[in-house]
């Protein structure tokens, strides 16, 4: 097991600047959360598993944590944040494993300098939020202005697509990931932000068609946040893919599957 003492660190770029932490080792691998994500969302033993294949660099979004800049407040924008990240860390050929709108965001990167990035993984990720449960964003809302139980319950739910046993609680308890002195809920300003980008974006599957580099696409049948479809609909544009579909843990599947989704990525990428 490595040291499991992360450090946040904060990078300046061309457009501002972003909170991230950096742990492991071989080829870079950038780690996108999706909506409404913090890096607390992550599970530490998918996360240490994929750290003894790559350097993961694991970045906030926009207006979370130390996260900021001045590119256009659309999920190009928020692309150009991870290309600028790249570029200021002077990444070469980095991977990069977006879940949900992460991956999405990591689409939108490879639509503008799909020259930069080696491959991609999405995680029940989407072309675009037309896949996803309408509800989402009100749910999440609800849940920060009013922190009820019953609020958060609707909203574990939703994530498991089943209420968690007591057991699998405490699992999750014990696989947050140990970043020292990071305390950053998902704050108003950043679902804001998120809503726009979310909203405005439109898939171009076309431009997406020209992707030649290895992506894999990973889903869960019972995710009731990202319809499945998107997943085989991704499957279908991107020339050089493989899709796994995994029988349960709804959207957040990678917390029943941490070594096994770790594996598929590193047979895919590295063996």
């Amino acid at each position: 097991m490595m040291d499991n003492r992360l450090n946040y660190n904060q990078i300046s770029t061309e457009s501002g600047q972003v909170g991230y932490v950096k742990l492991g080792a071989g080829q870079p691998l950038i780690m996108l959360v999706g909506y409404s994500g913090n890096l607390l969302h992550w599970n530490s033993e998918f996360i240490y598993a994929l750290a003894q294949k790559f350097t993961l660099y694991l970045p906030d979004n926009r207006l979370v944590g130390l996260s900021n800049s001045s590119n256009p407040e659309d999920m190009d924008g928020l692309a150009q944040d991870v290309i600028d990240f790249i570029i200021a860390l002077d990444l070469s050929q980095p991977l990069i494993c977006g879940w949900s709108m992460g991956g999405i965001i990591a689409q939108a990167v490879v639509n503008q300098q799909p020259q930069l990035i080696a491959g991609m993984a999405l995680l029940v990720s989407q072309p675009d939020y037309s896949y996803t449960f309408g509800e989402l964003h009100n749910l999440v809302r609800n849940l920060r202005d009013y922190p009820s139980r019953e609020n958060r319950e609707k909203l574990t739910e939703l994530f498991f697509s089943t209420q968690p046993t007591i057991e699998f609680r405490k699992y999750l308890a014990k696989t947050i990931l140990p970043i020292e002195h990071y305390v950053y809920p998902f704050n108003a300003q950043a679902q804001s932000l998120q809503d726009l980008a979310v909203t405005k974006w439109q898939a171009d599957l076309t431009k997406l068609a020209q992707y030649s580099a290895p992506v894999l696409i990973t889903t869960a049948k019972n995710d009731l946040v990202t319809k499945p479809q998107a997943s085989w609909i991704l499957h279908q544009t991107l020339p050089n893919s493989k899709l796994i579909s995994y029988p349960d843990g709804g959207h957040f599947f990678m917390h029943h599957y941490p070594q096994s989704l770790a594996n598929e990525i590193i047979r895919y990428f590295v063996a």
